[in-house]
């Protein structure tokens, strides 16, 4: 299988710990790409005509062009799984706001990659309050996130913050989260987490 990523996407990375995590590293070749470049692979473009990745290419040929898509492809395809949470609606819950999390603040890196004169500050203050939105009720659920076998939702939660230490480190989400700080310190030396650090 081919893996279409790049070592900073928080997508790609959510996708790269589950590889890991599944024990599915050596099944999986990664291509480094960066979908903003200006000339594309053309077999990237048409595994993915949105240009975005993740975009993982099955060993059948075939194309999914998401993360979630991915995920869900790779647990079928291994003889391991990821832990499913005995409260099926709040961890789905937890994930639906992870998820906003890391959409919330790519949203922001590429704001402020456009020309200064035109990057709406307005449009950041937003997009950093509903970070500590999500961040406030993450912390109240932490009990629910787990060490020992990560689910998706676990995975997800802690690239979120990963990519928050990583992109947006003025926003003070440790401060008001002391929970979070506790899980996610050792959640982060996971090997897998290790493995798939972007570059400094």
């Amino acid at each position: 299988m081919k893996l279409y990523c790049n070592l900073t996407s928080p997508f790609a990375r959510k996708v790269r710990v589950v590889v890991r995590e599944l024990g599915l590293a050596d099944r999986v070749e990664e291509e480094l790409i960066d979908p903003f470049a200006a000339q594309l692979p053309t077999e990237f473009l048409a595994a993915n005509p949105l240009s975005r990745i993740p975009t993982l290419v099955t060993d059948r040929g075939e194309a999914l062009p998401d993360s979630k898509l991915i995920i869900d492809y790779l647990q079928r395809r291994s003889k391991a799984r990821l832990s499913t949470p005995d409260n099926r609606w709040a961890a789905a819950r937890r994930g639906v706001v992870a998820e906003g999390i890391l959409e919330a603040a790519l949203a922001s890196v590429l704001e402020k990659r456009r020309p200064e004169s035109i990057v709406y500050p307005a449009y950041l203050d937003r997009q950093q309050a509903a970070i500590l939105r999500a961040v406030d009720m993450l912390e109240l659920e932490a009990s629910g996130l787990t060490l020992e076998q990560p689910g998706v939702v676990d995975i997800t939660t802690g690239v979120a913050l990963a990519y928050l230490d990583f992109r947006l480190p003025y926003i003070p989400w440790r401060k008001r989260a002391p929970a979070l700080v506790t899980w996610f310190t050792p959640f982060a030396e996971r090997p897998s987490m290790q493995a798939t650090c972007p570059p400094a």
